[in-house]
Order: C-alpha cells, then structure tokens, then sequence
C-alpha cells in the first residue's frame, strides 16, 4: 500500500509522539512528501522479518491451540478511509487478531514479564478498533531462540485518545502545518530546511527562547568542565593502579587502544584513494550572537 495516504498501525505511535525512532514531525514530512519514506526493500532485519512472519504464526498456533488465518484485507474505519490498518492474522472463530514480531536477543529486556514495547500496544490497540475487534495477539521470535506470545484487550479510551491525536495530525498533514519539533528532530531538522537564504527574520516571541538556549549551553559548558576537574582527580589518585573501590563504587581507569585514519597523510600521500572516499558533508550551523 502507498503510506503517504493514511495512518496506519505502525504509524499511531508516531502520531501521539510515542514512538522511539520516529518523531511526529518526521512521519509528518513523510506524509507530505517533504522527505522520502525510508526504503525498508533491502532492509535484511525487515526482510527476515516477512520471512519468519509464518513460522511466528504457526508456533503461537503451536502453542495456544488457537487456528489463525490470514487477513482478507486491508481494513479501514467505516468513518474515516484514512485510518487505517493491516493485520497479520486472524483468529478462526473468534473476534481475535494476531500481530507477528521477530525481534533480536539484544531485545529481550523489553518483553520481559508482563511487558510489551509501547508502539506495538499502541499498534494492536489501533488494529482493534478499526476492526471492531476485543482481544489482540501478539507473538514474537527473539533471537531466533525464544518465542513470547501476550494478550492485549481493547482500551475503547485509548482508542478515543488515538483517534483524536489522529486527527489534528492528519488535518496538519492537510494544511500542511507542521508539528512542533521535538529533541530528536534535532539533527532532522537539515533534511527538511537543507538550503537558506541571506534573509534574517523579526520573531521577537523566540527571544526567551534564544535566552534559555543559552543559557543551558553555559550550564552544560560548567558542567562538562567540573566533570573533566573531577575525572583529573580520580585519574591522579589511581595512578598506575588499576583502579580504587569505595562502600559505594569500583572504578577502573584501563588502557584500550583505538585504530584512528590520518586522514591529512592519507590526503598527501595517496590522493586518489583520499578522493574516492571522501565526500561531503553539508550542514547549517546554528550561531547566536549578542544583537
């Protein structure tokens, strides 16, 4: 299916801001064609995913003795033909759905208990409700070795809650209004402003902004320097010892060694292996000076 043209389960996480590697207003420049969705076709840990997607399913069948089939469809809200959503399996007989994960072992912590990553309840509780259904599945392979399935009611409340974040988000996606930026938009932000001008714009409502801006810079600048006082100390007292230990703490202080590219000699002395892998970098820099 084309993304740009609705909102789909692996999207309501994004939406609600909710989501670890993606930021509303990153999904929002996807939406709008700002950017370009990212190309998951030669993804090896996606492709392995479809792949292990029906040995998922058989093994949750394996062990629940509950017979799933496929989806017959892409489904949508009888209201709204922009929310959407796909669903991996459906329960036989049931009002129930399955949702199939692989994840890798570096994972595990996450589904430890009775834990489940936040988008992935986000993404079944959205695929109940569009559905009309009361009882998700999710099953998941970890490393390969380890198989978890856990269930997830339907929250009418955090549906409600997901609907309407979906449409402001949807009605900004529309009008072409953006989301406010968050942290993680931080290094984004040149993807979708790469270019400027020589135009300095009158906004004197960022001012405050600006002042508070600075100011953490100072406090971390403080910070940073009180940390390199504190690591000076330490180093000096473990000298040539390994380390020191208190009630509280062991602290090591151990040589590793780095390999590093002399990039200046690489320059100089083979130019043509230099220039072959060398490339640019563009990028804006953010200065504030006293007006």
């Amino acid at each position: 299916m084309e993304r740009k043209g609705f909102i789909g389960g692996s999207d309501i996480s994004a939406v609600m801001g909710m989501n670890r590697w993606k930021t509303p207003l990153q999904l929002w420049s996807e939406k709008t064609g700002k950017i370009e969705s990212p190309d998951l076709s030669g993804n090896e840990a996606v492709e392995m995913g479809t792949e292990l997607e029906e040995t998922v399913a058989r093994m949750f069948t394996k062990r629940t003795g509950k017979k799933v089939r496929r989806a017959p469809k892409n489904y949508q809200h009888p209201k709204r033909d922009w929310m959407r959503c796909q669903v991996d399996r459906l329960v036989v007989g049931t009002d129930e759905l399955l949702e199939c994960k692989t994840a890798s072992a570096w994972k595990e912590k996450e589904w430890e208990d009775e834990e489940i990553p936040t988008e992935y309840i986000l993404q079944v509780n959205w695929q109940l409700g569009i559905t009309g259904r009361e009882i998700g599945h999710i099953a998941v392979l970890i490393g390969g070795q380890k198989f978890l399935y856990k269930e997830i009611e339907f929250d009418p409340e955090l549906f409600d809650n997901q609907e309407k974040a979906a449409i402001i988000f949807w009605q900004m996606v529309k009008d072409d209004q953006a989301p406010l930026a968050m942290g993680d938009d931080n290094a984004f932000m040149i993807e979708i402003h790469p270019e400027s001008d020589e135009q300095l714009q009158d906004v004197e409502e960022m001012n405050a902004s600006i002042a508070l801006l600075q100011q953490l810079k100072a406090t971390i600048k403080d910070t940073l320097e009180q940390k390199d006082e504190v690591e000076a100390k330490l180093k000096q007292v473990i000298g040539d010892n390994l380390g020191i230990q208190t009630s509280d703490y062991k602290i090591t202080w151990k040589k590793q060694t780095t390999k590093r590219l002399d990039q200046k000699n690489l320059k100089e002395e083979q130019p043509e292996i230099y220039n072959r892998y060398a490339y640019d970098s563009d990028s804006r820099v953010l200065r504030v000076r006293k007006a």
